[in-house]
């Protein structure tokens, strides 16, 4: 177990493999241990993968303030300084992506090029499938059962503040991984979402907006599934962004990353290899 302190905290973060520097970076509620089956053995064949739990995740230390995605920003990039990872490709699931494309945003020269696995973000929320969502009709009276429906769901998103309803989707036992069917709501989440401002401040924009994801200029490759509320994003990021590939797994949802590790590895090697030449920059433009 590796620990620094870095941007005030100390963050527990692992290493595995040599070569070109790939930093894999976990939404909100996880922890490094998402990337232990499939992803990382196989990555670190070719690469050295570096992973860390979030501030308040995982092994990595709690505080009140500091979960928006600048904040968690600036926590990656004192990592990447400790380390002296100079300029990795970032992999980030879900609130992970929208971590690693504000590092991209702030400075560029620190990224080579940014995988988003699934990744939903707080100026594109009003794209999100909600009322559409097919897991209402494959999922839902199983998502009954624990009170959460379309009506609840919705009420919840109205406001800045869903730590409620985040305790309420982690009463769902988990569906894939090493803790199967148990709950995803530790003691150490309860604290989280209780003790800090997480289910405030990860809403937050903080300038990662429509007007500013253009300025992005590292290669990034947008993976979403299907069958996610958030596959509308990854159109919308490909619109938005001058250097993008988007790839839509059919039957996915969102936590395919986790679920089906497989197919997230088929399509991030050769984005992983060339990453320039796999997602080159729009016609017309310049860097």
């Amino acid at each position: 177990m590796a620990k620094a302190l870095v941007n005030g905290i100390q963050m527990h973060y692992q290493q595995k493999g040599a070569g070109p520097d790939v930093v894999l970076v976990h939404g909100i509620t996880s922890c490094l241990a998402q990337w232990y089956v499939e992803i990382l053995p196989e990555l670190s064949r070719d690469y050295r993968v570096t992973m860390y739990d979030l501030r308040g995740h995982g092994l990595t230390e709690m505080t009140e303030h500091g979960y928006t995605s600048l904040d968690m920003s600036n926590d990656l990039l004192a990592l990447l300084d400790h380390l002296g990872i100079e300029r990795p490709i970032l992999v980030g699931h879900s609130f992970g992506g929208a971590i690693s494309l504000h590092l991209a945003l702030r400075h560029p020269e620190r990224v080579r090029a940014v995988a988003v696995l699934d990744t939903g973000l707080a100026c594109l929320r009003h794209m999100r499938i909600i009322r559409d969502w097919e897991g209402w009709e494959t999922h839902g009276s199983q998502l009954a059962q624990f009170g959460i429906t379309l009506e609840r769901f919705l009420e919840a998103d109205s406001k800045q503040d869903v730590t409620e309803f985040i305790k309420l989707s982690l009463s769902v036992p988990l569906q894939a991984g090493f803790r199967r069917g148990q709950s995803p709501l530790t003691p150490r989440l309860q604290r989280l979402l209780e003790e800090t401002r997480i289910g405030h401040e990860f809403r937050e924009i903080c300038g990662l907006t429509e007007d500013t994801i253009p300025s992005i200029r590292v290669p990034v490759l947008a993976l979403y599934g299907g069958a996610s509320p958030y596959e509308r994003i990854a159109k919308r990021l490909d619109e938005l962004l001058p250097r993008c590939r988007y790839e839509v797994q059919q039957g996915s949802g969102h936590f395919y990353a986790i679920e089906e590790p497989s197919l997230v590895l088929g399509q991030l090697r050769e984005f992983l290899a060339d990453s320039e030449r796999h997602v080159p920059l729009r016609a017309g433009l310049k860097i």
